[in-house]
C-alpha cells in the first residue's frame, strides 16, 4: 500500500528551477550544434568562425533590402546570390533581423532552433530533464532534417513548433495566452504549407480555431501585400507556375511530389501542372488521415502525418524541410515502448502493425537522407539516373504517399463495415420487435 508521502504531489517548481531545467536540457545540444555548425554545410570554417548559414543570410539581408525599398522577390543575397522564396509577410515577421550584427543573430538563431525542437518534444510527450537533453543531442547528430536546418539556419523547426504549440497546449485546462489558431495562421503566413493544418481543424470540427488561423493569415498577408505589393504579385506568379527560384525542382534534394513527377516523367509545363494537382490531392488526403487519428486521440501521430503531407504538397521540399518526422518518430517510439513515459502526454492509441512498420521506415529513410547520401547530385545528375537510382531518389515521397493512401482506404473500409454492422443490428432489432 502506498504511504502518505508517496501520495503527496511534489511542490510546483519555482521560476528559477524551471529556468535551470530548461538550460540543462538545451545547452548540451546547443554546444554540439555550434561544434558541428561549420561542418554541416560545405564551405564553413572554424577560424575565423564562419559556418555556411546561407539561409539566415538570405533572411538577414532581405529584411534590409526591403527596408531600402527593394522588391525582395527580384533580389538575391550577397555572396551566395540566393532568392528570398517566402511570401512578403515572412519578411515582415523577420524585421527584428534588421537590428544588430549577423554573428549575434547566428548564435541566437541556432539557440532558438534547439529550444524549438525541445519544445516540440516536450509537447509530444518526451520526458523532461536528462532524457530530453539526450534526445535533443541525438536529433542534432542523427536526424538529417533537424541537423541540416541548423546547418543552413533555416526556419523549418520554427514553423513546426508554432503549429505544435497551437495544437498541443501545455495544459489544456488552463486559459491560453493566445487564442487557439493564431500560431498556425502565423506559420501559414510565413510559408503557405502549414495551412494544411487549417483543413485538418475544419474536418475535426475545430471551426473557431480554424477561423482564427485564417484571419491571422489574412491580416499578415494583407500587411505584407501593402508593404511589398510588387513582390506579392511576383510571389503569386512563381507559385502558380511551380517556379521555385532555386536550383530546380528536378534536383534530387527536392523530395516533394512535384520533384518526383518531374524526375520520373520529365520537366515540362504539363508535368508541372500534373505534379501540382497530385500534390493538392495528397495534401487533402493527409489532412483527412490526420483528422481521423486526431479524433482517435493520436494527436502526435496526426501532426506527423499532416506535416509530412505539407512537405509533399510544396513545389519545393528540400530534404531538411521534412522536420515533421520528429513527431512521427515520437509516435513510433511511444508505440514500441508499449507503456507511457512518466507524466507523458503522448498518445497511446494503438497503431496497426503495418502502419507502425511503415512509419518507422519513413523516419529511418528521411533521417538517413539516402538520396543525398547515396546518389550523385551535381547539376543535371538526376537526368541520368538508372532504375535503382530513381528508386532511391523517389522512394521516400512515394512511401509517404502510399502510406497516406492506404490509411485513407482503411478508414473507408472500416467506415463501411461499421455502417453495415449498424444496419444489421437495426434489422435484427426490427425482426426481434
Amino acid at each position: 500500500m502506498a504511504t502518505t508521502d508517496q501520495l503527496v504531489a511534489p511542490p510546483p517548481m519555482t521560476t528559477a528551477q524551471r529556468f535551470r531545467r530548461m538550460v540543462g536540457e538545451m545547452v548540451p545540444a546547443y554546444v554540439v550544434s555550434l561544434i558541428m555548425l561549420p561542418l554541416i554545410i560545405a564551405g564553413g570554417r572554424y577560424w575565423p568562425f564562419r559556418p555556411s548559414t546561407m539561409d539566415l543570410q538570405v533572411y538577414f539581408y532581405a529584411v534590409r533590402a526591403m527596408l531600402h525599398g527593394a522588391n525582395i522577390m527580384e533580389w538575391t543575397s550577397p555572396g551566395f546570390h540566393l532568392w528570398f522564396i517566402y511570401p512578403p509577410a515572412a519578411a515582415i515577421v523577420m524585421l527584428p533581423l534588421a537590428i544588430g550584427p549577423f554573428i549575434v543573430w547566428e548564435l541566437l538563431w541556432i539557440a532558438g532552433l534547439v529550444i524549438a525542437q525541445n519544445v516540440v518534444m516536450i509537447r509530444c510527450g518526451v520526458p523532461r530533464g536528462l532524457p530530453l537533453a539526450l534526445f535533443s543531442i541525438a536529433l542534432v547528430i542523427g536526424m538529417e532534417p533537424i541537423r541540416t536546418t541548423i546547418g543552413y539556419a533555416q526556419i523549418n523547426t520554427f514553423l513546426m513548433v508554432l503549429v505544435v504549440i497551437d495544437l498541443l497546449p501545455s495544459d489544456p485546462r488552463r486559459k491560453r495566452r493566445f487564442p487557439a489558431g493564431i500560431l498556425i495562421g502565423l506559420a501559414a503566413a510565413i510559408k503557405l504549407t502549414p495551412a494544411i493544418f487549417v483543413l485538418m481543424l475544419l474536418i475535426v470540427g475545430k471551426k473557431k480555431q480554424a477561423l482564427t488561423a485564417i484571419i491571422t493569415f489574412a491580416v499578415l498577408t494583407a500587411i505584407g501585400t501593402a508593404v511589398q505589393p510588387a513582390a506579392t504579385v511576383s510571389y503569386l506568379k512563381s507559385l502558380a507556375g511551380g517556379d521555385t527560384h532555386t536550383s530546380g525542382p528536378v534536383y534530387v534534394g527536392n523530395q516533394s511530389l512535384l520533384g518526383v513527377v518531374l524526375r520520373l516523367f520529365g520537366d515540362s509545363h504539363l508535368h508541372t501542372y500534373i505534379g501540382l494537382l497530385i500534390s493538392v490531392i495528397v495534401a487533402v488526403i493527409a489532412a483527412i488521415v490526420g483528422a481521423h487519428w486526431w479524433k482517435q486521440g493520436a494527436h502526435v501521430l496526426a501532426i506527423g502525418f499532416v506535416g509530412l503531407g505539407s512537405n509533399l504538397a510544396s513545389p519545393l521540399s528540400w530534404t531538411h524541410h521534412f522536420v515533421w518526422i520528429l513527431p512521427l518518430a515520437i509516435a513510433v517510439l511511444y508505440q514500441l515502448r508499449r507503456r507511457p513515459w512518466p507524466d507523458a502526454r503522448a498518445d497511446h492509441v494503438p497503431m496497426p502493425r503495418w502502419l507502425l512498420i511503415a512509419s518507422g521506415a519513413i523516419v529511418l529513410y528521411v533521417s538517413a537522407c539516402l538520396p543525398l547520401a547515396l546518389l550523385p547530385y551535381y547539376a543535371g545528375a538526376a537526368d541520368h539516373y538508372n532504375a535503382l537510382q530513381e528508386l532511391i531518389a523517389n522512394f521516400g515521397p512515394i512511401l509517404i504517399t502510399l502510406v497516406l493512401i492506404v490509411a485513407a482506404g482503411g478508414m473507408i473500409v472500416r467506415s463501411r463495415r461499421v455502417s453495415a454492422n449498424g444496419r444489421t443490428d437495426a434489422e435484427q432489432l426490427i425482426e426481434q420487435g
